[in-house]
């Protein structure tokens, strides 16, 4: 992938601006639009108001929402699992960074396909590769002349 088309869709995820109806988001979490209301109120999620006033969720909110429900299910208090949300959404964001930061594209190695994610800082000799298979990732150093046979 080239850098700068990398660097624009990075911004696009980040600029994180899809927007979901309050329909949308119920039917996608199973949390009724009475509690998204309340819940919004309380100042736990937010929304942007639409024409018509129709609220618009965002994906990240989405993805809030349906945290905030996991952890209510394993018994956790409104405040608690709204804190808790908050904290994963931090790290998911921290996750789209790495990938963004360290996506080079990809490559067929030994019949596999491999994710590269570049030199390590101190060692531009080598390319740190991400193989994802049935029981995990694996990660595996080999010398940058594996791009060129």
């Amino acid at each position: 992938m080239d850098k700068e088309f990398q660097q624009k869709l990075a911004k696009i995820l980040e600029r994180n601006d899809w927007h979901l109806g309050i329909g949308d988001v119920e039917n996608a979490t199973g949390i009724s639009q009475t509690k998204l209301r309340y819940w919004e109120r309380k100042g736990y999620i937010s929304s942007l108001q639409g024409k018509g006033q129709n609220r618009k969720f965002t994906y990240s909110t989405l993805m809030k929402v349906y945290q905030m429900k996991l952890y209510l299910d394993q018994g956790y208090t409104l405040a608690v699992a709204a804190e808790k949300a908050a904290s994963k959404n931090h790290i998911v964001n921290l996750l789209k960074r790495v990938i963004f930061d360290r996506y080079e594209g990809t490559e067929t190695i030994d019949g596999q396909m491999a994710i590269n994610l570049g030199s390590p800082v101190d060692d531009p000799e080598h390319l740190i590769f991400a193989f994802v298979t049935e029981d995990g990732t694996d990660l595996k150093i080999f010398p940058t002349s594996i791009l060129k046979d």
